[in-house]
């Protein structure tokens, strides 16, 4: 299911609920939390709050009633605009928000405002005297979600820090004749990614094109149909947009696209070669998180630098230090920095976890890798994901990319699991194509395709084959959960 939701009603759309927050007696600077799907109402919400001075933060709609709670508290919520299929968790939460600022989308929810009080509102033109902000939460993959806080809301006229941003990014990559044109949201909206370009996208005069829920043909017709120019998109889409068959794949006209942009997660080297041979090098690649840095690489740069996730963006620098915190030469692996100054933050109501990941005036968000000569990043792994077998770290990263260089293997996870002789031993956790389990022995043609294209140490000593894995919405892959059962009553070194 898609909507075509044009530039005039974005604008429209988010005026009457800004005048709705006005209406329900709302300062300029307070707290919206909205718990929507991909829907026309989250992007009114969006626009209507961070336009008239107040933050915004999006909720997951698949967290918990319990995480929805925590976050709405958290974020010290002033107005709840939910979705009616979100009733348990909405009602869980409700009782933190005032009633006249509580709004349903959808359907029903008892002691919320239908959203249609929201569209009798009046839609004159925001001319709001302040900026809002995003204050969005990291996944929560090792604990509850942290709010990335970025201090003071800025002073002076909107667009916020994230139209900004995505309008810069569309407009240095995107062909100025084709930024006006439609933009097609198909990953989670309450995620940095797709928010951002959307949002730019808007700023710039685009019509969106709104996917619920990502299906791989049907986001080959949405291009077709409305003659996409760009896209937010996801290693794992990549995936099943190639394992379409190719009699599917050329049924629909993709000429149209001039950027796509992808983030959130590594992608295997095979798959986005494919994607540029496929729909040329239209491939925009970032590297960054909620927190911020940022590096950003164009096909052209990671046809010549195959693996790289880029330079620096204006402003962030790359850092490599090693275990004792001093920075490492060119070509050496080690714990991937950037400055603090390009993008401050807090996360909020934790000091500890603020200061856990700094040394200096540097920050982390985990991984490790290297820069080469002409100051190109390349990843390795994320530190609590090596494997330490037998004295030597091995990146499962590295595998998985291997791994999904066969046509059969949908999805895969590496992680190390207990070994009395070698501390670790890498297994590998597979999803299969539907049907690939009746082609011949899977396990083994994973092993031998393993064995010809790794190191020794590196290939799995087993491969488990699972229905289904841990992954976000956004692809980015829940390696704990599927780790962690291996290590129950056992101590991990990280």
């Amino acid at each position: 299911m898609a909507t075509l939701l044009t530039n005039p009603e974005i604008l429209t759309g988010g005026a009457r609920f800004a005048n709705a927050l006005d209406s329900a007696g709302l300062g300029r600077r307070a707290s919206v939390a909205v718990l929507l799907h991909n829907t026309s109402e989250f992007l009114w919400a969006y626009r209507g709050s961070v336009w008239s001075g107040r933050r915004f933060t999006p909720l997951s709609w698949r967290w918990s009633p319990e995480e929805v709670r925590y976050v709405v508290e958290d974020c010290e919520a002033d107005a709840f605009v939910v979705d009616a299929r979100c009733a348990e968790a909405a009602l869980a939460a409700a009782s933190l928000v005032p009633e006249s600022a509580r709004f349903c989308v959808g359907g029903e929810i008892p002691g919320f405002r239908p959203w249609q009080e929201v569209e009798a509102e009046p839609c004159e033109p925001l001319a709001p005297p302040l900026a809002g902000e995003c204050m969005l939460y990291t996944s929560g993959t090792t604990g509850r979600p942290k709010g990335v806080q970025r201090g003071q809301l800025p002073e002076g006229p909107p667009p916020s820090l994230f139209g900004r941003a995505g309008m810069a990014m569309l407009q240095a990559f995107l062909p100025e004749g084709d930024r006006d044109s439609a933009h097609l949201v198909a990953t989670p909206l309450y995620h940095a990614g797709p928010c951002t370009y959307a949002d730019g996208a808007a700023l710039l005069g685009a019509d969106l094109v709104l996917m619920e829920h990502f299906d791989a043909e049907e986001f080959l017709k949405l291009v077709e149909q409305y003659r996409v120019t760009s896209t937010f998109m996801v290693p794992t889409q990549f995936v099943r947009l190639l394992h379409l068959p190719a009699a599917v794949r050329e049924r629909y006209d993709t000429s149209s696209l001039r950027l796509v942009c992808h983030g959130a997660a590594p992608v295997a080297l095979e798959t986005k070669r494919q994607m540029i041979d496929w729909l040329g090098p239209v491939l925009f690649e970032f590297y960054g998180g909620t927190e911020g840095g940022g590096c950003m690489i164009s096909s052209q740069e990671w046809l010549a630098h195959p693996g790289s996730v880029g330079r620096p963006r204006p402003g962030v620098e790359v850092h490599i230090l090693g275990d004792d915190g001093e920075p490492l030469p060119a070509g050496r692996e080690g714990g991937v920095f950037f400055n603090l100054e390009a993008s401050p933050f807090d996360y909020k109501g934790d000091p500890d976890k603020t200061q856990e990941g700094r040394i200096g005036n540097l920050f982390t968000m985990g991984d490790i890798g290297r820069v080469d000569d002409e100051g190109y990043l390349y990843l390795c792994d994320r530190s609590a994901d090596v494997i330490l077998s037998g004295g030597v770290n091995i990146y499962p990263a590295q595998i998985e990319s291997v791994l999904l260089e066969l046509p059969f293997v949908a999805d895969c996870c590496v992680v190390g699991v207990p070994d009395d002789e070698w501390g670790e031993a890498v297994r590998a956790l597979v999803q299969l194509e539907p049907g690939a389990s009746a082609a011949g022995d899977p396990e083994a043609r994973i092993i031998e395709h393993c064995r010809a294209r790794l190191s020794g140490h590196q290939v799995p000593r087993v491969v488990e084959l699972r229905d289904s894995l841990p992954r976000t919405e956004t692809g980015k892959l829940l390696r704990r959960q599927a780790r962690d059962p291996f290590w129950e009553g056992r101590d991990r070194r990280i």
